[in-house]
């Protein structure tokens, strides 16, 4: 698979100095410092225009009568890298403004600084990652127009769909380095965000992400988000599954138990917790949890051995039924506990 290079990010900012001058120049001190602020006032402005001239912002297309807009989220991330560089105190007010409140205003959504949404601290590896996605960008849009087209022809939506895309951040490097690079979350039947790192980017990665995340939307257009642990399990198998219909070729970290006795394992816990409304359980299927035997992203995994059963035992049910089936119904139908 063809991977993103990172490459520098040519957006330097000067910072303001000053030196220090005895009471007899306190003029020529004041007339320095009057220049360089100019100075810097001029700097930051050709870089910012040189940088944001070739920045991406948005396109739109329409296919199968579905209308799909990308929007690429980067400006607001060189003006909080700008702003921080300033203010390297006030960096948590500076994303909220920047980044986290925007997106929420203009998506209608409630957005707080969660997991991925944390404040970037390690600037100049922000800068590094945007570079890379602006130099990137015929490929990433590529590879998104391509899944998205994809993923309608198998299941025609009927909501308009809008995808944002963002750099990842840095800070997250080791989960960003564990799901090859891309995180992607859905938040209604409109809306997806995408975080890339690009140093563990792989196209596969992100083709697979795009159709998972379709499919959540499709499902959000006539579904409620279940609240039990298998219908939170299922949503995560159904859409798994569809984008493994789409892409057979590609497989993620979570697509599969890695010995049996963890899928044993897990389908116990499973089992006498299926209508469990517990967070903590719930928590336990996505983080893991060694002493019961339950691996990292279990809810994926078991989600996908119960859609793979029941495609075995319905071949024939179209993807847009089985959608919208109910979880419960699902799992009798698959068989699953039967055969384990």
């Amino acid at each position: 698979m063809k991977k993103i290079v990172v490459s520098l990010f040519a957006m330097a900012l000067i910072a303001l100095g000053g030196c220090s001058h005895d009471s007899d120049n306190t003029g020529s001190s004041q007339d320095t410092n009057e220049k360089a602020s100019e100075q810097t006032d001029l700097n930051s402005t050709r870089v910012e225009d040189s940088t944001k001239k070739d920045v991406p912002s948005s396109f739109s297309f329409t296919y199968n009568d579905q209308k799909f807009e990308v929007v690429y989220f980067y400006e607001n991330f060189i003006e909080y890298i700008k702003e921080a560089e300033m203010q390297p105190g006030n960096l948590d007010g500076l994303y909220i403004e920047t980044i986290i409140n925007p997106i929420a205003e203009e998506r209608g959504i409630r957005l707080s600084k969660g997991w991925g949404f944390e404040t970037p601290t390690q600037l100049e590896i922000l800068e590094k990652y945007l570079q890379s996605l602006i130099d990137n960008q015929e490929t990433i849009q590529k590879l998104i127009i391509d899944s998205l087209k994809k993923s309608a022809d198998k299941l025609q939506p009927g909501a308009d769909k809008t995808i944002f895309v963002l750099p990842a951040n840095p800070e997250d490097k080791d989960v960003m380095e564990s799901v090859v690079g891309v995180a992607a979350f859905t938040w209604n039947e409109n809306f997806i965000s995408l975080q890339i790192a690009p140093p563990f980017f792989d196209e596969g990665s992100l083709k697979q992400a795009v159709a998972h995340e379709y499919h959540h939307t499709v499902f959000f257009e006539n579904n409620e988000m279940g609240n039990t642990l298998l219908e939170s399990v299922l949503i995560e198998g159904k859409a798994d599954t569809f984008a493994k219909i789409i892409y057979p070729d590609i497989q993620m970290p979570w697509s599969n138990f890695s010995s049996a006795e963890n899928e044993r394992q897990t389908w116990k816990v499973l089992k006498e917790n299926t209508s469990s409304l517990l967070p903590a359980i719930q928590d336990d299927f996505f983080l893991g949890d060694p002493s019961k035997g339950i691996p990292e992203w279990a809810n994926y995994k078991i989600g996908n051995k119960i859609m793979e059963s029941f495609i075995e035992e319905y071949p024939s049910i179209s993807i847009a039924d089985w959608t919208d089936m109910p979880a419960d119904e699902i799992l009798t139908k698959s068989k699953y506990a039967e055969k384990h």
